[in-house]
């Protein structure tokens, strides 16, 4: 027993000292003093001579040192000791390099390249080899050379792709990955996913493009290449060529337009509305029995909607176009709680672009009445229906409406969005204090939208009602904002003119101007929304509403005029000059839009 003790603890006090030493050579490492580290480095590879640590170590000491006979006499006992292990003869190999002896070296490569294998795991040893010593052009060859030596022309597809990619060889990465999906069609997502990782802007995907359609042109047959081309398409936004792809393939398939109909909403969720109608109107003309006929109606009328939204209104000809396709798709498919999100859909159109009220009332009072509707549909018509009953002139009516939303849903979106338009009736009814109550909940609300809007009036309030004990101006210029929503831009207009008459030192100023934009804007003025949205940026740059003026403008440029180049100044304008905007990360979006950046988060896609 006493033996056995002394024996634990001369073990534990020779594992102490050689930690020891372990340390301490790093820590020269560490200082450069690479002489004091390779001493310590040598006499712990003597006691642990199998050690790849200590091996490596050691001769990156000889390396700084430049003691390359020492070097190569580590490397000879090991080349002697493991002559399998082609490792230790690359090092050799990088040791003659450093030393400017190529023709030794590249000679000693060759003959390492000309060595038969049979197995890959030989194959593979030599080729990472080569690879951790920065050889790529060896390691290819070790690669390609395997490829014959096991008669298998995919096998280290992914390693030699990823030595292409390495080597700044994109077109050849490219090549590989694309025919080993081609040959193995499951691995295509697994293609994907390697391209998405290498790919660093649209450019990458261009080549994808250029090889898969070589491909198809000499295999038109294969699905893979088809799918691949469909993808680069839709990584590069280049809608039109997806969705000309898409068709082909589904007519091959006959599909039904299954894959358009993911194209259409893959579309609409990066904004492309124009194509996404087209692909949803590509489908509803396949017929009203085909399977996805009922999905394509609906994406257009959502898309319609949308597009409008985001172009803040549009002429009367296809405001009318839209609400005949919903008139259409209604009568088709009946009033039910499976048409109650188009009904409420068509009561916006009419309550906030078609200036109809009525109508709109009518879809939304329809759908409330269903016995079966969603919730989530009731509440959106409730709070559509408050927005329309305000219009009307009943205030207390929409109040209702509002609470009954905001109780509801009070810990989802939807009834933080119930909570601002509570808010902003408040605001409409001259009642400040109150309003900004409500609003200091909602700054913090999980929508940026929702936050956004909150902290405008906010601010809003919170920067005019300072020097005005009575608050008089403040209500003038809200109901100014009541009656533009209620569409009375005429009495608006007036109204506006009237503020600066009776409070012309007032900090309005900046408000009156914006106000007026909005309602040209509103009028079709173009002309003169653009002077006085101008005005609010470069006279009052400094006050709350000229990042808004910015924007405002930048979308009226893109969507109205169709002036890109202006706009995406315009969208600069707020990224450099108001870093700290609400509107800045929607600035943002809208410039890389209209630049095409490249350096864009992958777009999502469908795929089998």
């Amino acid at each position: 027993m006493l033996r056995y003790c002394i024996i634990l603890f001369f073990t534990a006090f020779s594992l102490s000292a050689q930690n020891n030493d372990e340390k301490l050579a790093a820590q020269y490492m560490t200082e450069k003093a690479y002489s004091k580290a390779a001493d310590l480095y040598e006499s712990l590879a003597k006691k642990q001579p199998e050690s790849i640590y200590y091996y490596e170590n050691l001769l990156q000491c000889y390396i700084l040192l430049k003691d390359f006979k020492a070097g190569e006499k580590l490397i000879d006992k090991r080349i002697k000791k493991y002559e399998t292990n082609y490792g230790y003869q690359v090092d050799k190999g990088y040791l003659l390099g450093l030393q400017a002896i190529e023709q030794e070296r590249d000679k000693l490569f060759k003959k390492l390249l000309d060595l038969k294998f049979n197995e890959q795991f030989s194959i593979d040893n030599l080729a990472n080899a080569f690879l951790k010593r920065q050889y790529y052009a060896q390691a290819l060859q070790a690669y390609s050379k395997g490829r014959k030596a096991l008669n298998d022309a995919y096998i280290f597809t992914f390693e030699i792709a990823e030595l292409y990619f390495v080597m700044g060889e994109i077109a050849n990465g490219t090549n590989e990955l694309v025919l080993y999906a081609g040959h193995y069609d499951f691995t295509i997502q697994e293609v994907k996913d390697k391209l998405m990782m290498v790919y660093r802007n649209r450019k990458d995907y261009d080549v994808l493009s250029k090889n898969t359609l070589q491909k198809l042109q000499k295999n038109p047959e294969n699905l893979v290449y088809n799918d691949l081309l469909i993808w680069s398409f839709i990584q590069q936004k280049d809608w039109q060529g997806a969705l000309l792809q898409s068709k082909a393939v589904d007519k091959r398939l006959n599909e039904e337009g299954r894959k358009i109909i993911e194209l259409g909403w893959i579309c609409q969720s990066n904004e492309a509305y124009d194509i996404a109608i087209q692909c949803f109107e590509y489908v509803k003309q396949l017929g009203g029995d085909k399977r996805y006929f009922y999905q394509a109606q609906q994406g257009i009328l959502q898309n319609g909607l949308l597009q409008i939204k985001a172009s803040n209104g549009a002429d009367i000809i296809n405001l009318r176009l839209l609400e005949k396709e919903y008139i259409a798709f209604l009568n088709s498919n009946g009033n039910n709680w499976q048409t109650a999100e188009q009904m409420e859909q068509l009561a916006e159109l009419y309550i906030y672009y078609l200036h109809e009220n009525e109508k709109g009332i009518t879809e939304l009072n329809k759908a409330i009445k269903m016995r079966e509707i969603q919730p989530f549909v009731l509440a959106k018509c409730k709070l559509s229906l408050g927005d329309a009953l305000l219009i009307n002139g009943d205030p207390w009516e929409a109040d209702l409406l509002y609470k009954q939303v905001e109780k509801t849903f009070n810990t989802d979106e939807l009834g933080q969005e119930a909570k601002f338009r509570y808010a902003r009736l408040c605001y409409f009814r001259g009642e400040f204090s109150w309003c900004q109550t409500q609003l200091d909940v909602l700054k913090n609300a999980t929508s940026q939208l929702i936050s956004n809007n909150a902290l405008r009036l906010w601010l809003l309030i919170q920067d005019n009602i300072g020097l005005d004990s009575t608050e008089e101006a403040m209500a003038l210029y809200a109901n100014v904002e009541l009656l533009i929503f209620k569409n009375k831009l005429t009495e608006a207009a007036i109204a506006l003119d009237g503020i600066p008459n009776k409070f012309p030192q007032h900090t309005l100023a900046d408000e009156i101007y914006f106000s007026k934009a909005v309602i040209a804007e509103k009028q079709g003025n173009l002309n003169d929304a653009i002077v006085y949205y101008t005005k609010v940026y470069k006279d009052y740059g400094f006050d709350i509403l000229a990042d808004n003026a910015l924007l405002n403008l930048a979308k009226l440029y893109e969507f109205k005029l169709k002036d890109t180049e202006k706009a995406k100044q315009l969208y600069e304008k707020i990224i450099l000059n108001y870093t700290g905007s609400l509107f800045a990360n929607e600035a943002r979006k809208r410039f890389r839009f209209l630049r095409g950046d490249d350096n864009e988060k992958p777009t999502e896609y469908y795929g089998d």
